[in-house]
């Protein structure tokens, strides 16, 4: 840039002194025109305007040629600054590149110990909750209460524990595992039957069971504290009081893994009728339809017994007619003793026709009432869940003792569904496989009176008018 620069100067200083000597020359030859110059006035003019012009270039050249070597030597220096500039920015590139490669492998460490970080904090956070469910349920927090309040924030999803929340966290699952493994009694405000609190004794073994000198307790979670439970077992209160009376360095007394529920159950004393008020108006149909069901079945197993019995006596006595089926079909053929086989074929077919409904009556209800009995437990289920559901989606109730207790007294309809059921179908089997026993038995007979009165016309027809009317007895009832 500099070179350039002073080029352009010495050219436009060149540029002047031509324009000066020109002028002159002008200035001469308008001077010699005016007045009358002679000619070698003239040339003497142009040589020296010649000569001064010559000096003028060779001046402007010695500058050129002076600030020339300056300008190779700015040229040579500024060279070398390129070049040094040049190598540096090489070494600046490497070290951006080597800086760039540092960066990507402390950005997968950093990721990789983000990861590490992340897992240790959702096991911490599942910890936590486990643990605050744990403690929410213990009876232990009866005596250590305030534990699952701590456990609060460390259960949110945004929370990043440091190193005191972990070591706190620890301290709270080891003072837990502490507290499990002993036996200890502790005076502590107790809940009465009849609402009022009294200080006790509580007897606590480990997480599992508390009780009194009184009697059992129930283990309140949303209050932390506990509820005396009435002693009707004479089993619990003999248990409760050997737990003070050691033998052999052993004591016999009760583990209750839930906390009292189960010995709530023991204590209370449930009617037999409660049963079917927890199923509901749908059990209340079950049963209904059961007990119909049973009548039905066994007053037609008591009547086709009868019959069975009648008509097995009447195989026995052909000649004396009872009120049976057998008798009546025999009865036909008496009535109709002068027809041909075919015309008493249509007339014990009638007749047979006549015995079946008496003889199936009260199966297609019996079946009916068989199946429509689990169809309505089905039924009673499925009302229930949908209640129970529709109570947890109304009130936010997600405990699983309530949604247990829910779905157990819906599924008691089923239960009462399936025992109506059952011995429905097997006595519907049985008066079945009965009446066609009984059907069987009248039509078998029936065929062999057919063959008696076939036989009888052979006879009429081979032997003439005087063939006898009757065939012996004893024939008949082997036909029979």
């Amino acid at each position: 840039m500099a070179i350039a620069t002073m080029t352009t100067t010495t050219i436009n200083k060149s540029i002047s002194t031509r324009f000066n000597a020109l002028i002159i020359i002008a200035t001469s030859l308008l001077m010699f025109n005016a007045n009358a110059t002679p000619l070698d006035d003239l040339l003497q003019q142009v040589k020296q305007s010649n000569v001064a012009e010559t000096k003028i270039d060779n001046a402007a050249l010695s500058r050129f040629k002076a600030n020339l070597a300056t300008q190779k030597s700015n040229l040579a220096k500024q060279a070398q600054r390129n070049q040094a500039l040049q190598q540096k920015m090489t070494q600046l590139q490497d070290s951006i590149a080597a800086n760039n490669k540092q960066i990507l492998a402390k950005q997968k460490l950093a990721n990789s110990e983000k990861s590490d970080l992340d897992k240790v904090f959702s096991e911490f956070r599942g910890a936590s909750q486990d643990l605050r469910g744990q403690l929410n349920k213990s009876p232990l927090s009866a005596t250590l209460s305030g534990r699952a309040t701590q456990l609060s924030p460390y259960s949110e999803a945004s929370y990043e524990p440091d190193l005191g929340a972990i070591k706190n966290l620890w301290l709270l699952f080891t003072e837990q595992m502490v507290a499990s493994s002993k036996v200890t009694t502790t005076d502590m405000p107790v809940t009465m039957a009849d609402g009022s609190k009294e200080i006790l004794a509580v007897t606590q073994i480990a997480g599992f069971t508390a009780f009194t000198a009184q009697g059992p307790l129930l283990y309140q979670p949303a209050s932390e504290s506990y509820q005396l439970l009435p002693s009707n077992s004479a089993d619990v209160s003999a248990r409760i009081a050997g737990f003070s009376q050691p033998q052999d360095g052993f004591v016999s007394t009760l583990i209750d893994p839930s906390a009292g529920v189960l010995l709530k159950r023991a204590t209370e004393d449930k009617a037999w009728w409660q049963v079917f008020s927890d199923a509901g108006v749908v059990g209340g149909i079950i049963v209904a339809v059961g007990i119909i069901g049973m009548s039905i079945g066994l007053c037609r197993l008591l009547v086709l017994g009868r019959e069975a019995k009648k008509i097995k006596a009447q195989k026995q006595q052909l000649n004396t007619l009872t009120d049976n089926s057998l008798g009546r079909i025999i009865g036909v053929a008496d009535r109709h003793e002068n027809s041909n086989a075919d015309e008493l074929a249509r007339f014990l077919d009638e007749a047979i026709l006549a015995e079946l409904p008496e003889c199936r009556k009260g199966l297609g209800s019996l079946a009916v009432l068989a199946t429509i009995a689990p169809l309505l437990g089905l039924l009673g289920t499925v009302a229930g869940m949908i209640e129970t559901f529709q109570a947890i989606t109304a009130y936010g109730n997600s405990d699983p003792q309530v949604l247990s207790s829910g779905i157990s007294q819906a599924l008691l309809t089923t239960k009462f569904g399936l025992i109506a059921a059952v011995p429905l179908m097997l006595l519907h089997s049985l008066l079945t496989s009965k009446s066609d026993s009984i059907v069987h038995v009248i039509e078998h007979q029936s065929a062999g009176l057919l063959a008696q009165r076939q036989q009888r016309l052979n006879l009429c027809v081979n032997d003439g008018p005087s063939a006898p009317r009757a065939v012996n007895q004893q024939q008949m009832t082997g036909n029979v």
